[in-house]
């Protein structure tokens, strides 16, 4: 029971086949009986050899750079050439009686791309290993325009993370000894600090990649996100998979724009950029901030916020330097508390000292004038809005280690900036958290035990925060369904490299991710297209979900296609989808799933089980309910019914009073087709978990049923 937008390996190889001999019929003149064939069965998709990891190793470089540069010369139209020539293809296709809702979505059809690769050779071989010694190496940059090859640029180079730099895939911090630009980031400037990283906690590759763009979309160009591209990795002539080239948080111009601390300088009026650390301490130059206090969010729930660690990005930062930020901020969040919980607005003096505001300056305004007025002087709300719609978006573990600037120095607006997003591995349904496995419930703006951000929770107790979130998702709703579209346009793209990755480090060589993930899910994942669809079903249901608290109730654009949900009970796989059969025998005919009664003839049923999908899907996008079936002439009684138990959002088994009868005739030995419409069940919504089928109410002992298919049609 797969949405038909999925293949199997084998089903596209059959496909394959089947055009070949076509292809091979057509060339000698023959017809054949498969002349027939649909337009969608005769379908391939294209798919070049997957070369073994040993072949690549082997004289890699070469090989390459080869391929890439006849595919250079050959790539000369642009992507306004292309997106123009798609444009006008549809509108001269399109019926003009016809409205088109839905434009195809087909990413399997999408060409394939090679990815630039990045070779990394250390000086004799040293491998890389610590976090903090850095290894002399060169860098070579390939397989891409020749505007950005790099041939052998000396640099050093160490592994960098927390938890992903104690894996077998490590992610890289390279450090160049002159400033250069990589593939084109950042509009091409050029610094001397690049990271790789290596996605080895998502088997898709593309969270990080996917939160980036949402940042780009989101943050515009007022705030600060690493611009990144996916690149093929080699060290020292081994393969190690596919990584995401991405910008080092750093602040630079281009990056961070705040002043910047010199060398030796001792003045505590300069820029801090303070990276997260959650719970660590052990980073250089970690200042702790200590709120101590309750807050409560918009559903009232409660938490203690009692600590706050953050590292100073750069280094030798002076005792006085780490105790005027600490205190700063922890001022900050003083005059931000005392706003929105106790209505008692104040200031930060040019020293840093808070002081009541006068009541003069805040006369005739509302509390939410007061509140808004008061906080945007000492801290960011344009980027604290920007910033929690993408945390509420991505659903983010590490919520809880954010990113925070702030300008010190005289000419600096000394606002305090939530921006610079890192760290999505654990985002985007990617953990075996039921809450963030999810995609409903709110994230960002509600406190989720440990993983709650402090300032959106208290920011978003107001209802004026929470307007600023919505006017902005209502503003960029459709071009982040395009990210989400193009993620998964991607997983094709780079099919080639992307299954170089999953032959190295697939999820069976990745014991480690149990501990993290959702194991379930990841165990279905046969390969990268696998993780790549589950992401991206992910990120349409969660955009779905905050459309319904942020939306306007107007349809921006095209929802993504939903498949329909159809069961092939004639087929022995159906089997897969199917659980808790009792009072009965079963049996997969040509004709259907055979049910037949023991002895004791009383309530025979079965489950359908949607839980062992890849994906999740909402009742709310599935109001009819289509079940084949036909019985026998040789059963006893003159007429049967169908109770069919409806499992869905916090119903998670059959439960008396929440079901359907339907009467399904005689034993006319005829096929029938049962059609309900669920949209009138008060209790058919949220996400679909079972259905169970009780197909005879009143039975005899002998009594058979065929099941040929049950559906589940998208409105």
């Amino acid at each position: 029971m797969t949405p038909r937008h999925r293949y199997s390996a084998s089903l596209i190889c059959l496909l394959l086949c089947i055009s070949l001999l076509m292809g091979m019929a057509a060339c000698t003149g023959q017809n054949t009986p498969e002349d027939t064939t649909t337009a969608e069965e005769s379908t391939t998709w294209p798919q070049e050899e997957i070369t073994d990891t040993e072949s690549v190793e082997s004289d890699a470089k070469t090989e390459f750079e080869s391929e890439f540069e006849t595919e250079a010369k050959s790539e000369s139209k642009t992507e306004e050439d292309t997106t123009t020539e798609a444009a006008s293809t549809e509108e001269s296709t399109a019926p003009e009686s016809e409205i088109v809702t839905e434009p195809p979505f087909h990413p399997e059809d999408t060409p394939q791309e090679r990815l630039p690769y990045i070779y990394i050779d250390t000086e004799s071989g040293e491998p890389i290993l610590s976090k903090e010694e850095y290894v002399r190496a060169t860098i070579s940059v390939g397989g891409c325009d020749e505007r950005y090859v790099l041939d052998d640029c000396s640099a050093n180079i160490r592994v960098r993370g927390n938890t992903t730099g104690a894996r077998p895939k490590k992610p890289y911090r390279i450090k160049f000894d002159t400033k250069q630009g990589m593939l084109g980031l950042n509009d091409g400037r050029k610094y001397k600090n690049w990271c790789l990283l290596a996605d080895y906690y998502d088997l898709s590759m593309l969270r990080t990649w996917s939160a980036f763009s949402f940042a780009d979309v989101l943050l515009e160009d007022k705030y600060y996100s690493s611009d990144c591209t996916p690149v093929e990795v080699f060290l020292n002539g081994e393969y190690m998979g596919v990584y995401l080239l991405c910008e080092q948080t750093q602040i630079n111009l281009g990056r961070v724009d705040i002043d910047e601390k010199q060398d030796g300088e001792t003045s505590v009026e300069i820029g801090y950029l303070m990276i997260g650390q959650g719970g660590r301490t052990n980073e250089p130059d970690t200042v702790s901030i200590y709120p101590s206090f309750w807050v409560t969010d918009r559903n009232g729930e409660r938490m203690y916020f009692d600590q706050l660690n953050v590292a100073l990005s750069g280094s030798d930062y002076n005792d006085a330097q780490k105790t005027y930020v600490k205190n700063y901020v922890t001022t900050v969040i003083k005059v931000i508390y005392q706003a929105l919980y106790n209505e008692r607005y104040y200031g930060i003096d040019p020293n840093g000292n808070i002081y009541h505001l006068p009541p003069a300056l805040l006369a005739g305004k509302t509390t939410a004038e007061k509140q808004i007025y008061t906080i945007d002087a000492v801290f960011d709300i344009e980027a604290a809005v920007r910033m929690c719609v993408l945390e509420e978006l991505v659903k983010n573990q590490d919520i809880a280690t954010f990113n925070l600037y702030i300008d010190l120095s005289p000419n600096g607006d000394k606002r305090l900036t939530l921006a610079a997003p890192w760290d999505y591995d654990f985002a985007m349904g990617n953990n075996n958290r039921a809450f963030l496995h999810d995609f409903e419930g709110r994230h960002a703006t509600a406190i989720n035990n440990n993983h709650s951000n402090l300032f959106y929770v208290m920011l978003a107790s107001t209802e004026w925060f929470d307007e600023m979130c919505s006017e902005l998702w209502q503003e960029k709703y459709s071009q982040l369904r395009d990210v989400a579209k193009e993620g998964m346009i991607r997983t094709y793209r780079y099919t080639e490299a992307y299954n170089r990755d999953w032959e190295r480090w697939g999820a069976a060589n990745r014991p480690e991710l149990e501990a993290f993930q959702n194991f379930d899910d990841m165990a279905t994942f046969e390969n990268h297209t696998d993780a790549g669809w589950f992401l991206y079903t992910w990120l349409t249901s969660r955009m779905r979900f905050i459309d319904r608290i942020w939306g306007d109730g107007t349809d921006k654009g095209p929802a993504p296609a939903r498949p329909c949900l159809e069961l092939d009970l004639a087929d022995q796989d159906s089997l897969s989808y199917l659980d808790g059969f009792k009072r009965c025998s079963y049996t997969v005919t040509f004709d259907g799933l055979l049910l037949t009664l023991p002895g004791e003839a009383r309530d025979p049923y079965f489950y359908v089980d949607y839980t062992t999908l890849l994906d999740t899907y909402l009742a709310e996008e599935y109001y009819i309910l289509e079940i084949e079936y036909m019985i026998p002439t040789t059963n006893s009684l003159d007429s049967y019914a169908m109770e069919i138990y409806l499992c869905t959002g916090d119903i998670v088994g059959a439960t008396s009073g929440v079901s359907v009868v339907e009467n399904i005739g005689d034993p006319d030995g005829e096929y029938h087709t049962l059609r309900i419409d669920l949209s009138e069940c008060a209790y058919w919504e949220g996400k679909i978990h079972k259905i169970r089928l009780d197909y005879f109410d009143t039975c005899a002992a002998g009594d058979r049923m065929y099941i040929k298919s049950v559906k589940l049609l998208p409105n």
